[in-house]
């Protein structure tokens, strides 16, 4: 276990499928068209099925179900779609267990839906521009702890990872066992399949308490408090959603809107 396995396990990791790549290049070159990203999307059968299933998914409780992709955007908007088409993308490389984190993959892809509906809720009236990159990254920001977990398992320390994770921080355990965060990883991760730079920057400085850039020092911050309201021991407590109000003080943003937010997540998901 350690770094240099980390690194191995990533690099291993298979390219991104076309379609993806070339949806990523539509985002990179400014707005994108809605029809030409649903084009792109259905000219990959599997990625199409891949992010039909997603959001018919119960976590999203849906009353009727989602037939196309042009629904899908529709209803979750560009930034939200792409993100489940790089969510689905990269889990087709992972063989997901959770069990080290406490957690079935279930509600490990709750937490992930939560943060991103949290994202929206909040940041969207924060900042309209920022948000088109905090949207989707905050549905992806967990991807590492995938990785942190397989090597857990494959190294059979799972289960005191687990046990030692219910009385101290997610962070320093995770450092603790394998010398980096999965903020780090998912920065990695990020790296290794050619996400939009500002994705692994924001990712690099997510456990950074002081001396962050002047011109990230925003968007960390939000990504601070979304990971702090809902995380893998708490998901959007009076405790949590306490602390990830504190971190919104600090960005000089007004805590009663993060704090409604969460309220509409909580009520969306409960």
């Amino acid at each position: 276990m350690g770094f240099e396995s980390i690194i191995a396990k990533i690099h291993s990791l298979p390219p991104l499928p076309a379609s993806v790549v070339k949806l990523e290049e539509a985002f990179r070159q400014g707005e994108p068209d809605m029809k030409s990203i649903v084009s792109i999307i259905e000219g990959d059968p599997l990625l199409t099925a891949d992010i039909l299933s997603k959001v018919n998914s119960p976590i999203y409780g849906l009353r009727n179900r989602i037939v196309s992709v042009m629904q899908a955007v529709t209803l979750f908007g560009l930034g939200t779609v792409r993100a489940l088409a790089l969510k689905a993308s990269m889990d087709r490389n992972f063989e997901i267990d959770m069990s080290p984190y406490g957690l079935s993959n279930e509600d490990f892809a709750k937490i992930s839906a939560m943060q991103n509906a949290l994202m929206f809720q909040w940041y969207m009236g924060v900042d309209v521009e920022r948000s088109k990159i905090m949207i989707p990254l905050a549905f992806l920001m967990e991807t590492g702890k995938v990785i942190i977990a397989k090597e857990l398992t494959e190294s059979s320390y799972g289960e005191v990872f687990r046990e030692m994770l219910e009385s101290n921080s997610v962070d320093e355990i995770e450092k603790e066992f394998t010398d980096v965060t999965s903020a780090q990883v998912s920065a990695m991760l990020f790296k290794h399949w050619h996400f939009e730079e500002i994705f692994s920057i924001l990712m690099e400085h997510a456990d950074q308490e002081d001396q962050i850039d002047k011109s990230i020092e925003e968007m960390v911050l939000a990504i601070q408090a979304v990971r702090t309201a809902i995380n893998v021991k708490e998901q959007l407590s009076d405790k949590s959603i306490e602390a990830g109000c504190m971190i919104v003080t600090k960005m000089g943003r007004d805590s009663v809107r993060f704090m409604n937010a969460t309220r509409r997540v909580k009520e969306k998901f409960e």
